[in-house]
């Protein structure tokens, strides 16, 4: 072989193997031999999911009468006993007429007021545009969480309001012209149609609802207490009377049915607090509940859980059947992969009166922490347990652990790798 080329080779050869040993210095001084995630805040809800049936006090208003009827009141409205459900009239227009004329005359109304409040002129501007700027979110949110009459009233508080600003800044001298307007419309409306021939009222007191879907008598109120799941899954509905105008919601308590597995129910037996229900079709607030029964044949068996609640609004009222979480806590702190999690022994140093040092030792559960290249083992307190990870407390109290040292935002967690022990160092 030629000197030169076997020269050249030698070389090749030689820097090839002063690059792989540069990449391998590179590598061991910039990744660890373990793999880690950092341990980072967070915070969790525990949650239950399911499907809930909403039972009321809910008693049918039957119209026993011909004609079409208008309703005086809203969705959801508060009713005492008495009080107008619906007027009857004997076409549809003129049930049509007169309601449009009811509406024209509240806001006719509220001109009124505004033009007589007006004169007195006690409201600054800014709390004109703060009440403009509210109207505006509590609209969107109404909309958005499908709360229409809410969303209705929004719509007529922020009407009133941006008159208001009219008139305070000079750009309305008189609402009269709107009032006189109005009022002639109302007037025309109420010639063009006849009087009501009648009306609905109700016997008792409660909410509202228009909407009837047929489980109103599905499941008795007073008879709560007594069921069984057997008696959840085997709830049907009823036809709907075509002589309904609609139901009242009687008493403030409400209750939500729903089936849970066995370790769900054992997780809200052992749960002390109340919990909150979130319907994700019907609202978008969280109701506040309280576990008010746990029906379970055997321990290893499903279960029907009641849940009671004392909330109600427009958009509840006409829930029935609802996607649910039933929440059991909001827990923040640190979060931990299960895979992390190990046992080794913590020790702690004691001292007695004459200052002497007193090692102890325990088997405790925690995980195995990367400090430069040294790997320490830290005790973990848990909050809160998921099928992955865990809630870890960054400062528990000193009886949660048995050692003073425990897991810290960002330490360098390992969650694989073997023959893991404190103190180990990784070369």
């Amino acid at each position: 072989m030629d000197k030169l080329l076997f020269k050249r080779i030698l070389i090749a050869v030689l820097t090839l193997l002063a690059v792989m040993y540069v990449v391998y210095l590179l590598v061991s001084a910039n990744f660890d031999m373990y793999a880690t995630e950092n341990a980072v805040e967070v915070t969790v809800t525990n949650k239950i999911s399911s499907n809930g049936f909403i039972v009321r006090d809910e008693s049918v208003i039957s119209a026993n009468t011909s004609g079409v009827l208008s309703y005086s009141c809203e969705e959801g409205e508060q009713m005492s006993v008495g009080g107008e459900i619906a007027k009857i009239y004997t076409s549809e227009e003129d049930a049509r007429a007169r309601a449009m004329a009811d509406s024209l005359e509240k806001q006719k109304s509220d001109l009124e007021t505004l033009q007589t409040n007006s004169k007195v002129n006690t409201v600054g501007i800014d709390t004109i545009n703060n009440s403009i700027n509210n109207n505006i979110i509590s609209y969107i949110d109404n909309i958005n969480g499908g709360n229409l009459s809410s969303a209705l009233s929004d719509s007529s508080n922020l009407i009133y309001s941006i008159n208001q600003r009219y008139l305070y800044t000079g750009k309305y001298d008189s609402l009269q012209s709107q009032i006189d307007k109005l009022q002639s419309e109302i007037d025309s409306l109420r010639n063009s149609a006849s009087e009501s021939i009648g009306n609905i009222t109700t016997d008792k007191a409660g909410y509202f609802s228009e909407f009837c879907d047929g489980y109103e008598n599905a499941v008795k109120y007073s008879d709560l207490e007594k069921l069984k799941l057997s008696d959840f899954e085997s709830i049907k509905k009823q036809d709907v009377s075509q002589n309904s105008a609609g139901k009242i919601v009687s008493g403030l308590n409400w209750y939500v049915l729903c089936s849970v597995s066995s370790d769900e129910a054992t997780r809200l037996a052992m749960y002390d607090g109340s919990v909150s229900v979130y319907f994700s079709d019907a609202t978008s607030m969280q109701i506040p509940a309280t576990v008010y029964k746990i029906s379970q044949e055997t321990k290893d068996s499903d279960a029907l859980v009641i849940l009671e609640c004392d909330y109600m609004d427009d958009s509840l009222i006409e829930a029935r059947y609802e996607p649910i979480e039933i929440g059991l806590g909001t827990y923040t702190g640190l979060r931990i992969s299960k895979k992390a999690i190990h046992d080794d022994y913590a020790v702690k140093t004691t001292y007695d009166d004459d200052g002497n040092a007193h090692k102890e030792e325990k088997k405790v559960q925690g995980v195995y922490v990367m400090y430069g290249s040294e790997v320490q083992f830290k005790e973990i307190s848990i909050l809160y347990s998921d099928n992955d990870y865990v809630i870890c407390d960054p400062s528990p109290d000193e009886d949660e652990l048995f050692s003073d040292e425990t897991v810290s935002m960002y330490d360098k967690v390992i969650i694989e790798g073997d023959d893991l022990y404190d103190g180990k160092i990784v070369q």
